[in-house]
């Protein structure tokens, strides 16, 4: 009998196997995912794209419809600790057996197609969620939208959570191009609720021509604001975006305000302002973008401390940080930098001369978890460290951080 693959190899191999990292079309997957006969993965599906606050979004969505009954299927990426956070029934990760079982369903039916990383994490996730017979399935789009594999996959309801510049070598430069991209999740006659104010103009037409329903958070009037138990300001925003979708969908969920206000007090989520320890404080962000450095930026200034704030940094070189690190000028007293093991990686070196100007106390360390031993112990009790710059920043931090707690 032959021996089945550990999801840990299968994740390697799926690693080199494709010859691109980020390969967009539908193609290749669209003929896949017939090939596995799914039909519709769940009775209602919700897709969520945006520069920021998908993640975010996918949670609130999940911990209000659970509260209401449905089981939920929430599809996220990337993962901070363990591949199987991308895949979760109910907010719970799915077992590596569930997630090898999958892949060997789509090898089966790849009929000679090469498949990304990404793609088979798409279709894994729809045979799980098939399999489970959840009666939401909530999916985080990867890049853009139109061009991403989870757009194989019609939905019954679309959000756009945020538009800002991120990712230009794949979406385009400006603000209109970007949207067109994330715009292109939409569906003909189904809601697409858009959550930040000025909706790019690009969203709109798109979904004028296509028919779809755009519903504008702005202009859903709700009880504000509402009580969650996540930080941040900008939390809200992506609340009232999740509330207007589900209200959007009353044909097909039964969802009751006490169910609202249970789920948004119930919010499973990782790595947004997440506080993992005290004294001194600790703060995980997986802030990356221009964007989302403002809204921390913001909160780091509504939340004063006694102490020093000590950031624990390493972003990607293609996220323009250069522009961003002035955001942080008045807030951070002391830089412990690093890179992470990517090849796209910002390297230390350019990193110090960006932040000159920006930075009063600037030290580079070789790794993340050097430089989270050497902040935690520079740190007195009423300091706060702030680990932030990308995914890969705070899952090397989380590594270091939980051998020392």
């Amino acid at each position: 009998m032959k021996k089945k693959k550990s999801l840990e190899s299968w994740l390697n191999k799926l690693e080199i196997n494709h010859s691109k990292k980020i390969d967009l079309g539908l193609k290749r997957v669209a003929a896949v995912f017939k090939s596995l006969k799914l039909g519709k993965i769940a009775p209602v599906i919700i897709s969520i794209a945006g520069t920021n606050g998908k993640g975010s979004t996918v949670a609130m969505v999940s911990a209000i419809a659970q509260k209401s009954g449905y089981k939920v299927g929430e599809f996220t990426s990337p993962h901070i600790l363990r591949y199987n956070e991308r895949i979760k029934i109910n907010s719970i990760a799915v077992s590596d057996n569930h997630i090898t079982a999958a892949f060997e369903l789509i090898e089966q039916n790849l009929n000679g197609i090469s498949l990304s990383y990404f793609e088979y994490s798409t279709l894994a996730a729809a045979i799980i969620f098939k399999q489970e017979k959840v009666d939401v399935a909530v999916l985080e789009v990867g890049l853009g939208g139109r061009l991403d594999s989870t757009n194989v996959i019609d939905s019954d309801c679309a959000i756009i959570t945020t538009i800002a510049i991120d990712h230009t070598n794949w979406l385009g430069n400006t603000i209109e191009s970007i949207a067109h991209e994330k715009a292109g999740i939409m569906r003909k006659n189904k809601p697409v609720i858009y959550g930040d104010k000025s909706c790019p103009n690009s969203i709109v037409q798109h979904a004028k021509k296509c028919g779809a329903n755009l519903i504008l958070t702005e202009n859903v009037k709700t009880n504000q604001p509402l009580k969650l138990n996540i930080e941040g300001e900008f939390q809200q925003k992506n609340a009232k975006t999740a509330v207007v979708a589900l209200k959007a969908l009353s044909n097909k969920l039964r969802i009751s305000d006490k169910d609202i206000e249970k789920g948004l007090l119930d919010i499973k989520l990782s790595g947004r302002l997440e506080v993992i320890s005290t004294n001194p404080s600790i703060i995980i962000d997986v802030s990356h973008n221009e964007q989302a450095a403002q809204e921390l930026s913001h909160w780091l200034k509504s939340n004063p401390i006694n102490g020093k704030t000590i950031a624990v940094f390493a972003v990607l070189a293609d996220k323009n940080a250069a522009g961003w690190f002035k955001y942080f000028k008045d807030v951070i007293d002391i830089w412990c930098v690093s890179a992470v093991d990517n090849p796209r990686a910002m390297p230390v070196k350019d990193l110090m001369t960006h932040l000159a100007n920006s930075a009063s106390l600037i030290t580079s360390f070789p790794n993340i978890q050097t430089a989270m031993t050497k902040a935690k112990v520079m740190a007195s009790p009423t300091d706060r460290i702030i680990v932030f710059g990308s995914f890969y920043t705070v899952s090397d931090a989380l590594t270091s951080i939980n051998e020392f707690l």
